[in-house]
């Protein structure tokens, strides 16, 4: 003999199966009265038979569900979960179990785990369980075949029978996600593709509004793209109507999740938002690839409760799985061209590992804040190479150029090294500044360092080309720190990445009082370096187009 056990009210209540009928709906005519708008007036009567008991859909709006699985008409057995709007029913056995069932007995497909949680796949899916259908997407890449082979199991979902879709279902599904894997294959911006994941919801699923969510790296979630019926918005000024419970639910225990009235849902009714955006039948997934879950969605019908089951949620599930991996692509690709693009730009004036550096703080946009003119504390370089000028005179240009290549080369080598960036040749002078764009603390003793490894260098090449016979060169080295301004400088047809200011203007004529040999440091250079780097002073300086005297020193050595 069999029996139902239901709640109303929050007050448990038993009604065995007797007569030959039971009429359960919305309506006072009933023999269970099940009072709420997701059930009809006359909803579904269950049916003694020859073989027993069997319930019956009497048309209602949103049907009903044996174990998660719709059904038209099915036999009752203990264990069964009878699914009617936001009421669930347990059929139960008026008999006493045998003394072996509790050894012997499968759980049945509601599960027969202690409330609040439930085992799928081997993991407890908490008590969300017990209020919406929750979809763990380990399971559901298992059955997709994303990661090894279906284990046993594999295709529970909260403990409940994974229904497989009818044959005609099946292949409807199966065309939405292939035209869907079409077009995302050729989506060129993160836009495009979620344009796209929207207009296959639609197009598949009884929503009414849907949203996508991607996480920043703060870990906050902020939607990207709303739908309301035929209406798209991209990253929408107004607060969406999400519920925020479900989204920290999805994303914190990595399930997808349908709820057949938020509203009526104890798991989820308390969330202010649920109620405040009258959110009924909803589903929400995250935006998965893998272990990486980089955002979420939700769709849901303001309107009609029950309009979502278990197919429908592994359908936004599947959906949501091509959609991050589609986004990842895009976002990888946009990383490898802004790389590309950086590279080019700065391998003219820096050293690799600065052009790493800009790369690793710059990995998430453009370079606009590299190129922008802004203040900076720098220390600015100047090297020249004496008597050039009068070696080109009585020298071939081949010969001339390949004496002045190898000093700049030397030069550039030196400045490198010390993490400088190479600002011009101007002539036979090498003009290069440290501490942008990327800020170095010590970017005084880098400019200096830098400046006695061009003249130690340019000596051994000297002393080099003596052997041979040829004759050797010398470089006057200037250094000089001060606030700069940085960025890009030139006109609409050319700019160049430059340095600005009375600091620049103090190095230039440093450089051109300097000895050969020398290398001569402005006042503040010199008091950044400490100490660090052995100097002697050379006395005040009355340096040309400047009215105050600048007090120099040189390194010693």
């Amino acid at each position: 003999m069999l029996r139902l056990r239901f709640a109303i009210g929050g007050e448990d209540r038993l009604l065995p199966l007797t007569g030959g009928r039971v009429r359960l709906g919305r309506g006072s005519d009933n023999d269970v009265v099940l009072a709420d708008v997701s059930v009809s007036r006359n909803h579904a009567e269950i049916r003694r038979g020859p073989d027993g008991w069997h319930i019956h859909d009497l048309r209602s709006t949103n049907g009903i569900e044996i174990n998660r699985v719709s059904v038209r008409s099915a036999p009752l057995r203990p264990g069964d979960r009878i699914t009617i709007g936001v009421f669930e029913l347990a059929v139960e056995s008026t008999l006493p179990p045998p003394a072996n069932a509790a050894a012997s007995a499968e759980p049945s497909a509601a599960g027969a785990q202690p409330p609040g949680k439930e085992q799928t796949g081997g993991s407890e899916v908490s008590a969300l369980a017990n209020a919406t259908i929750v979809r763990p997407l380990a399971d559901l890449a298992t059955a997709l075949g994303l990661q090894g082979a279906a284990a046993p199991g594999a295709a529970r979902a909260a403990g409940t029978a994974h229904a497989a879709p009818a044959d005609g279902d099946a292949h409807r599904m199966l065309g939405f996600l292939t035209r869907l894997a079409r077009v995302l294959l050729v989506a060129d911006s993160v836009d495009d593709v979620l344009v796209r994941v929207l207009d296959i919801v639609f197009e598949a699923l009884p929503v009414e509004r849907a949203f996508i969510l991607l996480s920043e790296e703060s870990g906050d979630l902020v939607c990207e793209a709303a739908r309301f019926k035929d209406r798209v918005q991209l990253r929408p000024k107004m607060e969406v109507p999400v519920s925020r419970t479900m989204l920290r639910a999805v994303m914190r225990e990595r399930v997808a999740l349908v709820t057949f009235d938020a509203l009526a849902d104890q798991r989820l009714s308390g969330g202010e938002s649920i109620r405040l955006h009258q959110i009924r039948a909803a589903m929400c997934t995250p935006l998965w690839s893998g272990d990486r879950i980089i955002g979420v969605v939700q769709a849901d019908s303001p309107y009609h409760v029950g309009a979502f089951g278990e197919r429908e949620v592994d359908f936004l599930a599947t959906v949501a799985n091509y959609a991050a991996v589609a986004v990842e692509r895009i976002r990888y690709a946009a990383k490898a061209e802004f790389e590309k693009t950086v590279r080019t730009r700065l391998e003219r004036y820096h050293s690799p590992a600065l052009i790493e550096e800009v790369l690793r703080q710059g990995a998430g946009g453009d370079d606009e804040g590299i190129r922008r003119l802004r203040a900076a504390e720098a220390t600015v370089l100047f090297a020249d190479l004496v008597g050039f000028t009068a070696f080109a005179e009585d020298s071939t240009p081949e010969h001339a150029a390949e004496l002045l290549n190898a000093f700049l080369n030397l030069s550039v080598e030196a400045i490198f090294a010390a993490g400088g960036t190479l600002d011009k040749f101007i002539g036979d002078c090498v003009m290069a500044f440290f501490g942008a764009p990327m800020p170095q603390p010590d970017h005084a003793e880098r400019a200096v360092r830098a400046a006695v490894e061009i003249q130690r260098n340019l000596q051994a090449w000297s002393a080099a080309r003596a052997a041979q016979g040829l004759p050797g060169f010398a470089a006057r080295v200037a250094v000089n720190s001060g606030p700069v301004v940085v960025g890009d400088i030139g006109s609409a047809r050319r700019v160049d990445y430059t340095v600005l200011g009375n600091t620049v203007n103090v190095a230039a004529r440093l450089e051109a009082v300097a000895r050969p040999g020398d290398v001569v440091l402005g006042p503040e250079t010199h008091r950044l370096l400490g100490g660090a780097i052995p100097t002697e002073p050379l006395g005040e300086y009355q340096l040309r187009g400047l009215q105050q005297k600048i007090l120099a020193h040189r390194v010693v050595g």
